[in-house]
């Protein structure tokens, strides 16, 4: 009996369709393993199910608990504080109540020299802008005799109504003006009625001798009084 010599390019290929036939890493196995270590969907490639295999049979449908979906599941909302319609002692205490993002024992809402600044944890943001007024006072500085050291005459320079939240950061508006000659500026941050003149401290103190700030904060005792803040003259001792 003769037998039939086949080219060696055709013995190659039905080698090859061999040894494909074996391996097990078929279309439907990488689905499954990426199921396993994801709960995120698959993404919206065609499915093995959907081409024929070699063979002309439809292959395997993909393993349950993939999901052919791009659609990402939906975050849920920031939680938010709605303060229309609070009366004013109920405004200033929802805003003292509000904690600092630097510091957990400090007030979110706070004064410094060259303003009034938001610094806010993420789960406590109000749902819209909350209205609060900034007084700004001169206040004349003269040495004197007695243990204060110094008399104060207080002027009315202006009063503004800004916007406090959402969004953390310095206050549109809340910017003090500068000190000149013998006159220092008081920043008094509140709700409610307007400020006068026997609502503001009757004895203020200068920054220590020691000190790397050249303010100091202020204890103004009146009701809806969030923060103040006092910045004395340059030449303050000179006066």
């Amino acid at each position: 009996m003769r037998r039939l010599r086949l080219p060696a390019a055709v013995f190659l290929s039905l080698s090859a369709l061999a040894l494909a036939g074996c391996s097990g890493a078929g279309s439907g196995a990488d689905i499954g393993a990426g199921a396993s270590r994801s709960k995120a969907p698959a993404s919206a490639s065609p499915s093995a199910s959907a081409s024929p295999s070699a063979s002309g049979s439809p292959s395997a449908p993909a393993p349950s608990g993939v999901i052919a979906s791009d659609a990402p599941a939906p975050s849920p909302a920031t939680p938010c504080t709605a303060t229309k319609g609070l009366d004013p002692a109920a405004l200033a205490g929802y805003l003292k109540g509000l904690r600092s993002s630097d510091r957990a024992d400090s007030e979110a809402v706070f004064m410094v020299d060259t303003g009034t600044y938001l610094r806010l944890v993420k789960t406590q943001p109000p749902c819209e802008p909350v209205p609060m007024r900034i007084g700004f006072f001169r206040v004349d500085m003269k040495h004197s005799t007695d243990s204060a050291g110094f008399t104060f005459t207080y002027a009315p320079i202006r009063t503004v109504t800004v916007a406090v939240g959402p969004r953390d950061g310095k206050i549109d508006g809340s910017t003090p003006p500068e000190p000149s000659g013998c006159g220092g500026v008081l920043s008094v941050a509140y709700i409610g009625r307007d400020l006068v003149e026997s609502d503001l401290p009757h004895d203020l103190r200068l920054p220590s001798k020691d000190s790397t700030l050249d303010w100091v904060i202020i204890d103004v005792q009146r009701d809806g009084v969030l923060d103040a803040v006092f910045k004395p003259p340059a030449g303050a001792r000179d006066c």
